[in-house]
């Protein structure tokens, strides 16, 4: 007798926990990615610690707004192209703009198979001192801008940053207009907490810890 063992997919119909705007842009010397850390159940700010930026490899950040298990499902996706990538050990890894395409690819592979998964992207960092910062839709749509927004942060910061941002913002610069359009979304949008998540990638390729 042979037993097979059968993994079965259920499609997500709608989410559940849910995460709101994330914001990147790029800066003089490298990109800053800003969330608030609260997850909602439904209409209830239900997790107050929830982190929605993570680490890529050696060179890139990854936001996600929307379903925090769907997230956790790209991080594993992530993980596991990582760590393939790292087991050819020939001096080489993979970059944002490689990063970008795979995720392009993962979210419209699941949008054909009308199992989507309920996340926005936010994909920024620096390979050869050359910055990257990119998104992508739930359903695979995707572009590169100096500035991104996510939720109601398309709506809210993306006129504060049309207005404000320039190529040769300072690191303190940048955290200010961050900080700026994450309070107008903590005001405006009532799934945001007044507990925030920053993180930077340097020319460098040196990656700072959230603060």
């Amino acid at each position: 007798m042979i037993a097979y063992l059968v993994r079965v997919e259920f499609p997500c119909r709608y989410p559940y926990v849910t995460g709101t705007s994330v914001i990147g842009i790029k800066y003089k010397d490298g990109i800053l990615l800003a969330a608030d850390m609260g997850g909602s159940y439904g209409s209830t700010l239900r997790y107050k610690s929830v982190e929605r930026i993570k680490a890529i490899g050696k060179h890139s950040l990854l936001g996600a707004s929307g379903e925090i298990s769907d997230f956790q499902e790209i991080s594993r996706y992530l993980d596991e192209l990582i760590l393939y990538d790292n087991m050819w050990d020939d001096d080489n890894s993979l970059g944002p703009k490689e990063v970008h395409n795979y995720l392009n690819r993962i979210m419209y592979n699941r949008r054909n198979k009308f199992n989507p998964l309920w996340n926005t992207l936010v994909l920024g960092g620096v390979k050869n001192g050359k910055k990257y910062l990119g998104m992508v839709s739930m359903i695979g749509v995707h572009f590169e801008d100096d500035h991104v927004a996510t939720g109601f942060g398309n709506h809210l910061a993306r006129p504060i940053l049309r207005d404000e941002w320039r190529e040769d913002l300072s690191f303190e610069e940048a955290v200010k207009l961050l900080e700026k359009c994450m309070c107008v979304c903590l005001l405006r949008d009532r799934s945001s907490i007044n507990k925030f998540q920053v993180c930077f990638f340097y020319s460098c390729q040196a990656l700072f810890p959230a603060s």
